[in-house]
């Protein structure tokens, strides 16, 4: 035979093996790192939505208030009596542990009150101190301030802002909620 009839050696094909079988390690493995920075930056953009929901709830209830208040243990419910689409309704956010829970109807909220479930992963958020309040009353009788985080697999999402009511309230007399 001449040489260029003899076609691979053992070693050729072994080093060209390893060559292929790194470079195809390297690319199985670009791809899986962009799959989990892709679940990632998905799970992280999903909890944004859910926050900017529960966010704009808040502030949609707050700025039809006839009255509010800030009740529950360290500040993790808020009451707004709402006239929200004309009539007047008891409206309720309530922070349970891993999950918000929402409240609306005529009668007086409270333990009472059916709360259903509404978003999942809801935190309240640790300070140096303990527990941050969820609601404040910053401005009394007029503005309320939110904060709360929404868990992911990589990082808390934060969620802050403020409430204000939008009418003088005073109707405080016949408020049916509290």
């Amino acid at each position: 035979m001449t040489n260029d009839q003899r076609g691979l050696s053992l070693i050729e094909l072994i080093v060209a093996m390893t060559v292929s079988l790194l470079v195809l390690t390297g690319v199985g493995t670009v791809l899986i790192n962009a799959w989990l920075a892709q679940e990632d930056v998905t799970t992280t953009s999903e909890a944004t939505t859910r926050g900017q929901l529960i966010g704009s709830s808040i502030e949609k209830a707050m700025r039809n208030a006839l009255g509010f208040k800030v009740a529950g243990s360290g500040g993790t419910e808020l009451w707004v009596w709402t006239s929200l689409g004309g009539a007047r309704s008891c409206q309720g956010f309530r922070l349970a542990p891993g999950e918000s829970l929402m409240s609306e109807g005529a009668g007086p909220l409270g333990a009472s009150s059916s709360w259903a479930s509404w978003e999942q992963d809801v935190v309240q958020r640790s300070g140096g101190a303990g527990p941050v309040a969820v609601f404040a009353e910053t401005v009394p009788g007029k503005t309320v301030t939110y904060t709360f985080d929404i868990r992911t697999e990589s990082a808390p999402v934060r969620f802050n802002g403020e409430a204000s009511v939008r009418s003088t309230p005073g109707a405080e007399a016949d408020n049916p909620c509290w």
